[in-house]
């Protein structure tokens, strides 16, 4: 597979676009989109992605000028998450290709909502449906502030 054939296979470059339905995307400026994720814990719900709007494979090949609005991005994806799904914390994390758990390889961090006694280490991850999604996504803008 060549890398254009890569690109063109990403879920995260068809969210930008557009291939996905737009109430599904809880954020998006110029470089960056929110999404809750596909697959979430089910004591973890609102588990919700920030991804580069451009192709960028790892944190490895990261652009400087991307990192500031990148991150700026995932800190208020977790003010909004904590505040949308009553959180009592929030858990961001990123990977690194296979070893480190990368399995999109399209930079995301992830930005979970996490509760006291939550069994986030052991629960399995479920499909959440279009809808639930799409019900998380609204509950996020409404808690938006950049």
């Amino acid at each position: 597979m060549n890398s254009s054939d890569s690109v063109s296979a990403c879920p995260f470059c068809a969210y930008a676009a557009g291939r996905f339905r737009g109430e599904l995307v809880a954020y998006a400026d110029e470089h960056v989109m929110v999404m809750p994720s596909r697959d979430q814990r089910p004591g973890n719900l609102g588990h919700c992605l920030v991804v580069p709007r451009t192709h960028v494979p790892n944190i490895y090949t990261l652009p400087d000028d991307l990192a500031a609005p990148v991150l700026s991005a995932v800190g208020a994806t977790a003010r909004a998450a904590k505040q949308a799904f009553g959180a009592d914390g929030i858990t961001v994390r990123q990977n690194n290709e296979p070893a480190g758990g990368q399995d999109v390889f399209h930079l995301h961090f992830h930005v979970v909502p996490r509760f006291l006694g939550d069994d986030f280490d052991v629960a399995p991850y479920e499909i959440v449906d279009e809808a639930t999604r799409i019900e998380q996504a609204d509950a996020l803008r409404q808690a938006w502030s950049p």
